[in-house]
């Protein structure tokens, strides 16, 4: 996944100082990759960034718009990681707008902050929440804009302002998307779509879309049992690396993103997946292998032409 959105494989991974967006179906492990992101800023941030002063401070803010969280976070991730995190919920898209652009101008040299918001097809417009609490109420409810409120405020107020807050700052921001069909696709249009307007389009810098492409499955006294799924991450928006790169994860139910068989998949081996830590030799290994099996295949496709002006 790292070397998918960067290039870059032990120490690579999302972009710091970008806007990241997350988007797939249901059971397509959306949450469990932001909580993942968020566990390896937690655990593993480069103290010497290149583009950013040393980290002095961390700052994770984890937006549950959901409200929702049904993962033993402790056992997964630690206590420590647990508490590290500022565990939030805002209603509507401009709640969550202010919360993210304080946060970023407050942000001092030396302080860097992952903002995850999962998810923003959960949020709601102001008005869009006073039309619901007057309806349930009985009240008289006029005419308005339904449905679009949300994408105007991301596409007219919030992104625009966030871009122009977050120069220089080493502040990133991971939105979560749910998919939607598009019943009017046609015979060329696209079959999915996120909400959001067509801002998330272009103010985003990487995008990762989710499919479930199998169940992980045991048999036990001639019974199967599902106990994770696997999936494949397709990068299909990218301006730090070239986009459209593509992997495959193993995810296991209360676990996490199993990294070690991801890279068994991919290198096609047959690998002792249960008793490989992370930072041992034999998983440094394995990432080195991968590592350099990547940059061939990348070197392999990359355009051997002169520069037009050379």
């Amino acid at each position: 996944m790292n070397l998918a959105l960067s290039q870059r494989g032990r120490d690579g991974g999302w972009a710091r100082g970008h806007i990241g967006n997350i988007v797939g179906d249901g059971s397509t492990g959306k949450t469990i990759l932001s909580i993942e992101t968020a566990a390896a800023f937690f655990h593993k941030l480069n103290p010497d960034p290149i583009n950013f002063a040393p980290v002095k401070s961390l700052q994770i803010v984890y937006n549950n718009v959901e409200g929702v969280m049904d993962f033993p976070l402790e056992r997964m991730y630690g206590e420590e990681f647990v508490d590290g995190v500022e565990w939030i919920r805002t209603e509507t898209v401009e709640a969550f707008g202010r919360d993210v652009h304080r946060r970023v101008l407050e942000l001092k040299e030396g302080e860097a902050l992952l903002y995850i918001a999962d998810s923003i097809d959960a949020m709601v417009s102001e008005v869009g929440k006073k039309r619901a609490e007057d309806e349930a109420l009985g009240k008289k409810v006029s005419g308005g804009t339904y449905g679009v409120d949300k994408a105007k405020y991301f596409s007219s107020e919030f992104f625009n302002n966030l871009c122009n807050m977050t120069a220089g700052k080493d502040a990133t921001i991971l939105m979560v998307s749910q998919v939607r069909e598009n019943l009017n696709a046609g015979l060329f249009g696209k079959k999915f779509y996120r909400t959001g307007g067509k801002a998330l389009n272009f103010y985003t810098h990487q995008v990762v879309w989710l499919y479930q492409i199998d169940k992980l499955e045991q048999t036990f006294r001639k019974r199967k049992r599902v106990y994770g799924v696997k999936i494949r991450a397709k990068v299909e928006r990218n301006k730090v690396a070239p986009p459209y790169r593509e992997m495959d994860m193993p995810i296991i139910f209360d676990y996490g993103v199993d990294d070690v068989g991801a890279m068994a998949d991919y290198l096609g081996a047959q690998i002792d997946r249960e008793n490989i830590s992370p930072n041992s030799p034999e998983y440094n290994g394995l990432a080195k292998k991968i590592e350099q099996e990547w940059a061939e295949e990348e070197a392999a496709v990359k355009s051997e032409r002169k520069g037009k002006y050379e």
